[in-house]
């Protein structure tokens, strides 16, 4: 029977926090290692203080382990969401800063060396993926995701948490079967301890445009499967109903029964799961999202919220939360999948977005302007681009400014250079 501590804790206190995860780490049977080389796995799919300021893990946390693991050689590594340069969400999070005060190494696995292991034979989506080294060659890892929403999934924490691990080209391949493609990864890289930091975490968004929601509570385990099993009931939900789950259930990945985890520490399932009630779920759906009269949205039934659906959805919700209006955009339909038609443009500036490849209609009249974003699966950043620019809503590019672009230039060129060292 696999095991979760839930440890009661209410602050960022780093302090509090290494106590926290040596006193479940002890409980859990994890013996933390000394002189050796330690992977601390944030998540930071991106960070900036108008657009994503609730997305990442927050720095007292890493600090909090760090503590927890003195005496160790400490890296600190992930990767952020395609075309979003990790060594800028790191700027923006606080971790530059953070490694320096720590001593740590901090790296930016899409700048670094990876090799190339198989997945499972039962593996749907990939047969195999690049893993950073680095990150393989730790004597132990101790990974630390946050508790969030997700639009492409029904909420982000340990499973979902395996995907940065990948670079911007292993993330987006196929990931419009993304419950399945987070599953396949989990036998080739598991984590010795997962703290999952729900003290605050992210409700009414995606896992950028979350807002916070305090829980109070740090969701810690071996097993990643268990423990989401456990984060869904802090979220809200009910295990049986998140489909990734029972999958990796299924294939003896971990168990997503309640009855076979055993749950200790400060509080019980029943207590928090009366915590996951202040979480607020959004509606994932872009052709649900309250858009002005003059912005449609069609979508085929075909098109998974894992594709660019969710993207869609995610993108909404950034640019609202981040107080930009929608209401001013121009005449626009985006069209998701194959349709029959979408209605006719009535405006001499309407506009017709097709979102990716796969995306068409039979049908269509009276657009001065179209569209189409290219690739199977469109890059969330590419959306936060390029629909609102379309629409005439915000151009994202020109508020990023030259730092995001200098960040894409460095981040390529450490690319090309580590790619040459590592042949």
């Amino acid at each position: 029977m696999e095991q979760v501590y839930l440890l009661d804790c209410k602050q960022y206190d780093p302090q509090a926090i290494a106590a926290g995860i040596r006193t479940t780490a002890h409980a859990l049977g994890v013996a933390f290692p000394q002189g050796q080389s330690v992977l601390l796995h944030p998540a930071c799919p991106w960070a900036h203080p108008r657009f994503a300021p609730h997305a990442f893990t927050y720095p007292a946390i890493i600090e909090g382990a760090a503590l927890a693991l003195a005496g160790n050689s400490l890296i600190i590594g992930t990767n952020s969401l395609p075309g979003l340069p990790t060594q800028y969400s790191y700027r923006k999070a606080g971790y530059v800063e953070l490694a320096k005060k720590l001593k740590a190494k901090l790296v930016a696995w899409d700048e670094m060396a990876t090799e190339t292991v198989a997945l499972p034979v039962d593996a749907i989506v990939d047969k195999q993926a690049a893993l950073p080294r680095l990150a393989r060659e730790a004597t132990f890892t101790l990974a630390l995701p946050k508790l969030t929403g997700n639009t492409y999934v029904p909420f982000s924490a340990a499973i979902r948490h395996h995907q940065s691990l990948l670079n911007s080209k292993g993330q987006l391949q196929g990931q419009h079967r993304l419950p399945v493609k987070m599953v396949d990864l989990l036998p080739v890289f598991a984590p010795d301890l997962i703290v999952v930091d729900a003290i605050q975490a992210a409700h009414q968004g995606g896992e950028l445009s979350g807002r916070p929601v305090e829980l109070g509570v740090l969701i810690v385990g071996k097993n990643a499967v268990a423990v989401d099993t456990i984060c869904a009931i802090a979220y809200g939900l009910h295990p049986a109903d998140v489909p990734y789950l029972q999958l990796a259930a299924e294939r003896g990945y971990g168990p997503a029964d309640l009855s076979q985890i055993e749950v200790l520490g400060d509080m019980t399932l029943e207590e928090l799961a009366q915590r996951g009630r202040k979480v607020m779920h959004i509606d994932p759906n872009p052709e649900n999202y309250p858009l002005p009269a003059q912005v449609k949205v069609v979508r085929s039934p075909k098109a998974d919220l894992a594709g660019t659906a969710g993207g869609l959805t995610e993108v909404f919700l950034t640019l609202e939360h981040a107080g930009i209006s929608w209401n001013k955009a121009r005449e626009t339909v985006i069209v998701i999948g194959q349709v029959d038609q979408v209605p006719p443009g009535k405006s001499d500036v309407a506009t017709l977005i097709f979102l990716d490849d796969t995306s068409w209609a039979k049908a269509y009249q009276g657009y001065s302007r179209i569209v189409r974003l290219r690739g199977r699966d469109v890059p969330l950043s590419t959306l936060l681009y390029d629909v609102p620019y379309a629409m005439q809503v915000h151009n994202l590019r020109n508020e990023l400014g030259g730092e995001m672009v200098m960040a894409n230039l460095k981040s390529q060129f450490a690319r090309l250079v580590g790619g040459a060292k590592a042949g």
